[in-house]
Parts: C-alpha cells; structure tokens; sequence
C-alpha cells in the first residue's frame, strides 16, 4: 500500500508535474486548493491536514516570478512564502505526517559560490539582492523543517531546484521564469514582424535550465529514500542567456535581430548546480535535453499561447 501524500500547490506550473509524478508511481496523493484550503490562514492549513491525514505532505505552493516581482515585490515574496511554510509545519506538527518536502531553490544559494554550487556551500553566506527576499524565504523552509524534526520528529527532505521551464509555465512576464520569458517575447516579435527583440542585460550570465517534468521525477526519487540533508536538482550544465535567447529563436522561427540592453542589470553571473550528490543518491540524471524539452515547450505555447498568455 502506497504513503498518502498532500501536496501543496498541485495546481501550479510545477505542482502539477510533481501530481502527475505521483500518480505514475501510484502514490494515494491529494491536492486541496483554495478557497477550503489557504496556507495564508493557519486554521485553514491545520483543518486540512487533519482532515486528509497525510504520511508525507511536499510542499511546492510558492509566491514568485522573475527579476521584476524580485524588485518590486521582495516584501510581498518574503511575507506570503514564510507566512505558507510556518503555517504549514505547525499544522503537520500536530498530525501524524512523517515526511516534509520543502521545494527549495538555486535562489538560496550565496552570491559568492567560487564554481559551481554544492550543498556545502548552501549556508556560506549572504544571498544576491536581487533575490535575497525570495531565497531566505526558502532557506526558513529548511530551518522550520530541521526544528520540527527535532520537537516533533518529522522527516525533512530539501531539493534546492534550478531554473525550471515546461509546458503550463507562467508566460506573462512579469511572473515568468527566464525560459518563459523569452519564449513569448520571441513568440510576440514572430507574430508582429518585429525587426528585433531586446533583452535585459548582456546576455553574458550562465543559467541551469532543467526539464519541469525531469524536476518532478527527481522529487518523486529523493522522496523514496531516506536522505535527509540539501540535495541539488538539477543538469550541472551551464547555459548564457544569450545561447538560450539563440536557441528559442531558433526554435520559434524568428530571424530578425537580437539585441542585448546593457544598462539593464544581469544578477548574478554564474548560477549552476553541482549534482554529483543527486547523481549518486538516486542514481539518476535528467534525460531530458534542452533542445528537447525547449522544442516540447514551445510546441505547447505556440499551441495554447491565448490561453497561456491570459495566465499570471
């Protein structure tokens, strides 16, 4: 008989890749949503877990977007993402969950990782400002999750995530992820006959772009074993910004020209994982290539773009 599991968040970009994960595993997973279920609110949050009673809650439900939500809204993504968790763990102290999932993030990283990150480094100091509101947020996941192992003996698991892309993202800007971003610019300037498209920054700093639904697998992998420290999900392959705007182009068809707004910040330069340790523990890599999982993402917005353009 398979855990039952709660996730949080079910309903999002991510969310649902890790429900349709559980599900081929044949886990009994459950996935309230608002109104009944609001992580805002912590009597919400504890007559939900009491009432589905889960083994193992993954909590993926997150407030985020891109550099411009990091810039305007650090408040807001430091409030609501802190306020989500400690709701969530009180509520699962008092009830028989075993195991928490906190979908951590690349974000919490420090800025001056020297090479590519590992979980060492997780905790070796300060954060970039650009996202610094954003990645504590996910560095308090982990500090909740450690005390209430300690007081109430709950298991926590901690995959910090690289920068994920897929079908059902957020393509509206303001809310998106770099990949998605870029993909309905491009899809905008092809339909409009634009003579160029122009992107923040010089296109010059190195990203980690993983499949969503390779991301989802991998939670699904460490939740079957018993680590229980910072794992890093990701490819360990470093990607510019401009290759990436190059490739979706490719992708999308357009040949007009691609220019780099250079009074524009780029954040940090260099953001890469080290997976030698997921490597290992789970004895398994993303298949998935970027040219791949790209061409299956824009195959789907190209598809859905109204619908998808609507979303935030």
């Amino acid at each position: 008989m398979s855990s039952k599991v709660l996730l949080t968040g079910g309903r999002g970009f991510f969310g649902r890749r890790i429900l349709e994960a559980l599900q081929k595993h044949e886990y009994d997973v459950t996935t309230p949503s608002r109104p009944e279920f609001d992580l805002m609110d912590f009597k919400s949050a504890q007559l939900t877990i009491h009432e589905n009673n889960p083994e193992i809650v993954i909590h993926s439900a997150a407030y985020y977007g891109g550099l411009g939500i990091n810039v305007h809204e650090p408040a807001n993504l430091f409030f609501k993402n802190t306020i989500m968790v400690a709701n969530l763990l009180e509520a699962c102290g008092n009830a028989n969950v075993k195991r928490f999932i906190s979908i951590g993030s690349a974000c919490a990283y420090p800025q001056d990782v020297d090479g590519d990150m590992k979980e060492d480094d997780f905790w070796s100091g300060p954060l970039h400002s650009s996202v610094e509101a954003y990645g504590f947020s996910k560095k308090i996941q982990q500090v909740g999750a450690r005390a209430y192992h300690k007081q109430y003996g709950i298991k926590g698991q901690f995959p910090q995530i690289t920068n994920l892309y897929g079908e059902n993202d957020v393509f509206t800007e303001y809310r998106s992820h770099v990949a998605a971003a870029l993909i309905k610019r491009f899809a905008d300037a092809k339909e409009n006959d634009a003579e160029e498209v122009v992107n923040w920054g010089t296109g010059k700093p190195v990203r980690e772009f993983l499949y969503a639904g390779d991301a989802a697998e991998a939670i699904i992998r460490l939740m079957e074993t018993d680590y229980f420290d910072t794992m890093n999900i990701g490819t360990g392959i470093g990607t510019t910004i401009k290759e990436l705007a190059e490739l979706i182009a490719k992708h999308i068809g357009y040949e007009g020209k691609i220019v780099w707004d250079t009074s524009k910040p780029d954040g940090v330069m260099r953001k890469v994982l080290d997976i030698s340790r997921m490597k290992e523990v789970l004895q398994w890599e993303p298949p998935t290539s970027l040219d791949e999982g790209l061409g299956k993402t824009i195959n789907w917005y190209l598809s859905n773009k109204e619908k998808a353009d609507l979303r935030e």
